[in-house]
């Protein structure tokens, strides 16, 4: 390759990152750079045509097929990608999460499908590997309202916009609050004519890509959000819930609780959820266990990508639930 072409070609890389992986619009990326807006366009129309994206898949991810039978056995689910963690940091987990998802999402994906995304660092990270697709017929539906202020890149809106993007597709935004004050003004933003359509497409989504959250303290996304208090998590806690699923409550048995947060919730009920023929839940570490049984007992999740070390917390939390069960 000459200077010629490595130079348009890093351009191009730069563009599309901007475009896909950041969620800069092309007038913002045209500032950036220096050039027009629809040199942008038709820069980022060069970078479709050639696959070039920067996309985080750069090295094999290894996976346990023993730990991927015993789920798959033991839930009866639909699929199982369970990653070998070894040494890696938990941020490189969530990355080998991400292309693990990516390559299960990408081997489904049918242009013409409804695909409907919720929230989670990992669902950010499974985007940034799945490379560009041209699938005019398909759609993205955002589960769940937006995290509030915080313009982060794990939020509602701006992954259903990236994975959108990525996959050259219609995209339907949720533009509201996730958690509201009290249940009559839910209802009442739920009267909102973009916000209905938003959730009575979802009932058609084929798919569904969800975070598998938690209620513990120093992992809880809606208390560090400022949605929850710390005393309306512990009352959370106390009532037996684990995890969220588009944000909502449940028990480590897998059960719906209800609990006022789970009808102060902007986004799609759990009935919903469990309408929708595949569901890919994406969650790692230990830390995870509990949250991520919940989610598997209640079937809210019917595909799991996950590692070796949350996988092993859930078989045996699993196998001391039908202990206490048997007695």
């Amino acid at each position: 390759m000459d200077n010629i072409d490595y130079a348009r070609t890093t351009l191009l890389a730069r563009v599309a990152s901007l475009y896909y992986d950041h969620g800069k619009t092309q007038q913002e990326i045209a500032g950036e750079i220096g050039i027009t807006r629809s040199a942008v366009s038709r820069l980022l129309s060069e970078a479709r045509e050639k696959g070039i994206v920067e996309i985080i898949v750069h090295y094999p991810w290894k996976t346990s097929p023993e730990l991927e039978e015993a789920l798959l056995k033991t839930f009866g689910l639909k699929a199982v990608r369970v990653l070998v963690r070894e040494n890696k940091s938990y941020e490189e987990m969530v990355q080998g999460l991400g292309v693990l998802a990516a390559e299960y999402f990408n081997g489904i994906l049918q242009d013409g499908m409804v695909i409907g995304i919720s929230w989670g660092t990992a669902l950010y990270q499974m985007i940034r590997a799945f490379r560009p697709r041209n699938l005019g017929q398909a759609e993205v539906v955002q589960l769940i309202g937006a995290t509030g202020a915080e313009n982060v890149p794990t939020n509602g809106p701006i992954l259903a916009q990236l994975l959108c993007r990525r996959l050259g597709c219609k995209c339907w935004n949720l533009h509201a609050p996730l958690i509201v004050d009290s249940r009559a003004g839910r209802e009442a933003l739920l009267q909102e004519r973009s916000i209905r359509e938003t959730l009575e497409r979802a009932k058609y989504a084929d798919v569904a890509l969800v975070g598998i959250g938690s209620t513990r303290p120093d992992l809880y996304s809606l208390l560090r959000a400022g949605y929850v208090t710390e005393e309306e998590a512990q009352r959370i806690r106390e009532s037996g819930a684990v995890g969220d699923v588009c944000a909502q409550h449940y028990s480590v048995t897998g059960e719906w609780l209800d609990i006022d947060i789970n009808h102060r919730v902007v986004g799609v009920d759990v009935d919903t959820l469990k309408g929708i023929n595949t569901i890919i839940g994406v969650a790692g570490s230990s830390r995870k266990g509990q949250a991520i049984l919940g989610a598997l007992l209640g079937r809210y999740v019917n595909v799991l990508i996950t590692d070796d070390q949350a996988a092993q917390k859930v078989l045996a939390l699993y196998e001391a639930v039908r202990e206490v069960r048997r007695l």
